[in-house]
């Protein structure tokens, strides 16, 4: 019996009108839901999310600041958030929806008002590490808001024990403290999905192992135990797609201008060089 794999989001294509996209990222965050309710059944308790936040409005090629990629990213874990699966059963305010920084934490809860999204712990990534003991890593300067933090950290105290923690883009734009700080939040038994923080990037060494021993380490012990809950990812310009749902096998397509044609299936991550040399092939 042939295995049922799910399909790409709609419109992936390249090729396709940015219009074929429509549904797109409700599409992602069904199947991001759905995966992790079966991981954290499988009792997996460090999960990644990859994908492109801005899929609906851009291609690859396109322009883009920082600040679009990361209201897309709040907007996207709000209404991840609030999925059955990310409940776990637990009381309001035990999911913690922690973003890179506290002012982030602010616009989530502006942006997202009403009684539905108060359900959830917003705050931040360091005032979460403060709120269950830790001592968050800040970036050089942040002492000048320090009260704030402090403040923070105080507020995130008096909300529920975290049954999950959603974390919203650590480090990818942001400062390297972000990546350190989501190991210091970690907490046996409380699982942690990383929301768009390019993973690749450090376990890769992409930012120098040399220059940034630290993240190194930490990649090596922490990062590397992730599992790929949802994973979508281009590969090669333009050439094709990676992607996965767990507990499936990886898929890599090839991207052509009709359609994306399943070249071949990986039951471990291949590499993104391995794909891009498959994607040469006929």
């Amino acid at each position: 019996m042939a295995l049922l794999l799910t399909s790409p989001p709609p419109g992936l294509s390249e090729y396709s009108p940015l219009s074929a996209r429509a549904g797109a990222l409700s599409s992602i965050r069904r199947a991001s839901a759905a995966a992790i309710g079966r991981a954290l059944s499988d009792e997996k308790e460090l999960l990644e999310l990859e994908f492109p936040p801005l899929l609906e409005r851009k291609t690859q090629f396109d322009d883009y600041s920082n600040v679009e990629i990361l209201d897309a990213n709040r907007d996207f874990a709000v209404l991840l958030a609030n999925e059955p699966e990310l409940r776990c059963g637990g009381e309001p305010g035990a999911l913690w929806l922690c973003f890179a920084d506290d002012g982030e934490a602010e616009l989530a809860r502006e942006a997202w008002p009403g009684r539905r999204y108060a359900e959830v712990t917003v705050t931040s990534i360091a005032a979460a590490v403060g709120a269950v003991g830790g001592d968050a890593l800040r970036p050089f300067g942040a002492w000048v808001r320090r009260g704030e933090a402090e403040a923070a950290a105080a507020k995130a105290k008096l909300a529920p024990a975290p049954a999950l923690q959603l974390v919203v883009q650590p480090g990818d734009g942001g400062p390297m403290e972000d990546w350190l700080n989501v190991e210091l939040l970690y907490r046996e038994g409380t699982p942690i999905v990383c929301l768009n923080g390019a993973l690749d990037k450090v376990t890769s060494g992409y930012y120098s192992n040399f220059l940034n021993p630290k993240l190194a380490q930490c990649a090596s012990r922490f990062y590397s135990r992730f599992e790929q809950a949802y994973f979508c990812k281009p590969i090669g310009s333009g050439r094709g797609w990676l992607f996965r749902v767990y507990p499936e096998p990886w898929q890599l397509y090839r991207q052509t201008r009709e359609e994306l044609v399943i070249v071949d299936t990986y039951e471990e991550r291949p590499t993104l060089a391995a794909c891009s040399e498959r994607l040469r092939l006929p």
